[in-house]
């Protein structure tokens, strides 16, 4: 029984927290105590609970480790915020395809060279455009690593 309510649980704490995002800390917790105060609802006030629980553990986090943040959707490695982005696009935004991804190659470095003005040493292994390790295998600096070989039949 429990287990089928902690989806719901973070999906509404979830719809709570984003109601704050913008906010800073103390903020969304002022706003939150609020809405406790007034909420006669058992299950909307487990989920108030829960929002403020999570800002309290992510302000007492970013206070130790992070002080830099002031927002609650700052705070990185958290899927809370993940939908926030995705208001801000239109049916028009999805026609257009992004930019196709270049290619890229793994490469053993054979001696000690520069790249870029990066300093690599010798059987240093690195990811490479494939235009990049195309000219680094020509100018004898680099081999293509074995993994990234086609399979000779």
């Amino acid at each position: 029984m429990a287990q089928e309510e902690t989806p719901k649980l973070h999906k509404d704490r979830n719809k709570i927290l984003m109601k704050y995002a913008e906010q800073s800390f103390s903020d969304a917790l002022d706003e939150i105590n609020s809405s406790l105060q007034s909420e006669k609802n058992h299950t909307k006030k487990l989920a108030l609970l829960s929002a403020k629980s999570w800002v309290l553990r992510n302000k007492l986090y970013a206070t130790l480790h992070d002080p830099y943040i002031y927002t609650l959707n700052e705070i990185e490695n958290t899927d809370v915020f993940d939908d926030l982005d995705d208001e801000d696009q239109t049916a028009i935004d999805n026609l257009f395809d992004d930019e196709a991804p270049e290619k890229m190659v793994e490469v053993t470095i054979l001696k000690s060279s520069s790249v870029n003005g990066k300093k690599l040493a010798k059987d240093t292994i690195l990811e490479v455009t494939e235009e990049n390790a195309k000219k680094l295998v020509e100018d004898g600096k680099a081999k293509i690593s074995e993994a990234e070989q086609p399979e000779k039949g």
